[in-house]
């Protein structure tokens, strides 16, 4: 139904919180904890470790998630996004510290269950594939091992959650109740007095000036602000010379160099283990030496089920799958071609025959083939070529104390300015954070400098500042004009509120058609109708009416006044919700209870736990 759409569509922020705080995320973008504390970590929890490179990573990582997320460079707040990745790596470790002391552990066995049905390691068959899985390793530059590590962590900590937030309960009862309300409906008519229509029905005096200024002058200050004058670079319009032969041969030149088209190996293989590994590797050899099929052979002893399904087929030769041992294997393949047998190979596996099966690589494009990429390619190295060099020239510049005016001049932008540019409330164009951090920089503000560069989405700004007016309190005449519109507003409000109770009291008496109002039909409704303010929402339902007679309600609003003309209210039926919605809110609002349930828990570990943080390494890596 409808309404429980509705009702279930107004919880998205808390249960987007929940999935936040919860380690519910198999592959964490955090890396593990380590070592023990020393003066460059950033911070110490129980008797886990925050170094500072972790710090400095997980900040780099929460950034780039931003940017890729199409969030502009200027537009985030450095301090906010450091206490957000530093509340993170703490709540982690806390609940690493606690699943450690309560001696939680995860097997191999359970890792490589859920390697085995990972969607994104499956093949199109819906079968493991090697090369998916050795690709995943290589994108994440990471061995097998260290994979395993951050499974095993986030099990545990998925473990301690569920430990936790699963004791919630919410009674089915206090659910139905809760739904219940949900699909409530009526009819509505609503009729709104703005508090304009009756500003110029009120005057405000000197005296109430004044004295709402003495009781308020602690709260009147002026805003911060500067005159910003401002250059700008925008890359599309940096003027790029014709791209030469000589420029396009270099660029074949390079991509030959790098080119990945070399013979890759496709491998099967063949793995013992246990105590006789050795002699029945030497047999399988000799065997194999004869005539025997790799395939039927690897079907029949190999001990890794997976690749034995498929012949011994592990895909394309990867390194990084073999962990410490991909050098060793790498050498003992390195040669062969295509049907050719390695000697055996003791691993860390145990021991191991691998067959190539395939050779493949492509030979090197011809330079005419690319000729249009790669005048692309040189174009567009040269206009990066050309923007760092006056990047770096303005730069310069403005550490050796040279004005934007000058600097303009000198590099053939034009100067733009904004008067009155505040700290609070900017809502120019140049209103992102950090644009605002450096015009209000405190050296800036001293020296009257030009700031370094900020990166914006549509080029690279330099920001000088000048004609700082700091923040003060305001005087009666500076405040004078303000307070007035506050009076104003404030009796122009009152006036739209009496007004409404007359007519809510009008109609409860005579009826709508008794008044000169031009109520306008909602239709029947919800509690969560968009088409009414918050404000008009908390009243909608406050009271049934009586006889199935209609009902008139006032209140006041940010807007200034709403009457409400209210019909009988319908309860609907629980039985008219389709089972799969009902079983969706029931755990959706268990899973609220069940993080509310751990965040006090989190709260409990922080007051049971020893947190020192080290001020100095935070501040040098980004600050809070």
């Amino acid at each position: 139904m409808e309404s429980i759409r509705n009702f279930l569509q107004s919880w998205p922020g808390r249960i987007f919180l929940m999935l936040c705080l919860s380690p519910l995320v198999i592959l964490g973008l955090e890396s593990y904890f380590t070592g023990s504390a020393n003066a460059n970590d950033v911070a110490t929890v129980g008797d886990q470790t925050i170094t500072r490179t972790e710090y400095q990573d997980a900040i780099n990582t929460r950034r780039n998630e931003l940017l890729q997320n199409g969030v502009e460079a200027s537009a985030i707040n450095t301090n906010a996004l450091n206490r957000e990745v530093l509340k993170g790596l703490i709540n982690r470790a806390l609940l690493r510290n606690q699943s450690g002391q309560l001696g939680m552990h995860v097997s191999d066995k359970v890792i490589n269950d859920l390697l085995l049905q990972d969607p994104q390691f499956l093949d199109e068959n819906g079968q493991f594939s090697n090369d998916r899985f050795a690709f995943s390793l290589q994108q994440q530059g990471m061995t097998k091992d260290q994979l395993f590590d951050q499974y095993r962590q986030q099990l545990n900590l998925m473990q301690l959650y569920a430990g936790v937030a699963q004791t919630a309960i919410y009674p089915e009862s206090e659910i139905n109740d809760l739904l219940a309300l949900q699909l409530e409906t009526r009819d509505v008519w609503v009729y709104r007095l703005p508090w304009e229509q009756y500003k110029d029905k009120v005057s405000v005096s000197a005296k109430e000036i004044e004295n709402y200024y003495n009781e308020h002058k602690n709260d009147l200050n002026s805003v911060a602000m500067v005159d910003l004058a401002y250059i700008q670079l925008d890359p599309a319009k940096v003027a790029v010379d014709k791209v030469t032969e000589q420029e396009i041969q270099a660029q074949y030149d390079a991509f030959k160099a790098n080119y990945k088209g070399a013979a890759n190996q496709k491998l099967s293989q063949i793995l013992i283990t246990g105590d006789k590994a050795e002699q029945t590797i030497q047999q399988i050899q000799k065997r194999l030496k004869q005539g025997e099929s790799f395939a039927a052979l690897a079907k029949q002893y190999s001990e890794d089920p997976i690749s034995a399904a498929k012949g011994g087929d592990i895909g394309t030769f990867n390194p990084d799958v073999f962990g410490a041992d991909g050098a060793k294997v790498a050498k003992a393949i390195e040669g062969l071609n295509k049907d050719q047998i390695s000697a055996p190979v003791k691993t860390s596996f145990g021991y191991q025959l691998f067959k190539v099966t395939e050779m493949s690589g492509d030979s090197v494009p011809s330079l005419a083939s690319m000729r249009e990429e790669l005048v692309a390619q040189a174009q567009r190295q040269k206009r990066e070529q050309l923007i760092a060099d006056k990047i770096t020239r303005i730069n310069e510049m403005a550490i050796d104390g040279v004005g934007i005016e000058d600097i303009a001049q000198q590099e053939e932008l034009t100067v733009q300015k904004i008067k009155n540019y505040t700290k609070v409330g900017n809502k120019t164009a140049l209103g992102q954070p950090a644009v605002i951090d450096a015009a209000f920089d405190d050296f800036a503000l001293q020296d009257e400098s030009v700031s370094a560069s900020i990166k914006v989405n549509n080029g690279t700004l330099w920001v000088q500042p000048t004609n700082y007016r700091p923040v003060k309190p305001l005087t009666l005449q500076q405040a004078s004009a303000d307070i007035k519109n506050i009076l104003v507003k404030q009796k122009a409000t009152e006036q739209a509120l009496a007004a409404a109770k007359n007519i809510s009291k009008t109609v409860n008496d005579k009826g709508m058609q008794a008044v000169q109002a031009n109520f306008k039909s909602l239709g029947n409704i919800n509690r969560k109708n968009p088409l009414l303010s918050t404000d008009e929402q908390a009243i909608a339902f406050s009271k049934d009416s009586t006889n199935g007679k209609q009902l008139a309600v006032s209140e006041k609003t940010k807007e200034g006044a709403t009457v409400l003309v209210l019909g009988p209210i319908s309860k609907g039926s629980m039985k008219d919700v389709p089972a799969a919605e009902l079983s969706q809110a029931m755990f959706d609002m268990r899973s609220i209870r069940g993080q509310e349930y751990f965040s006090d828990y989190l709260e409990y570990l922080k007051g049971a736990t020893k947190v020192e943080e080290n001020e100095k390494v935070i501040n040098e890596v980004g600050g809070v």
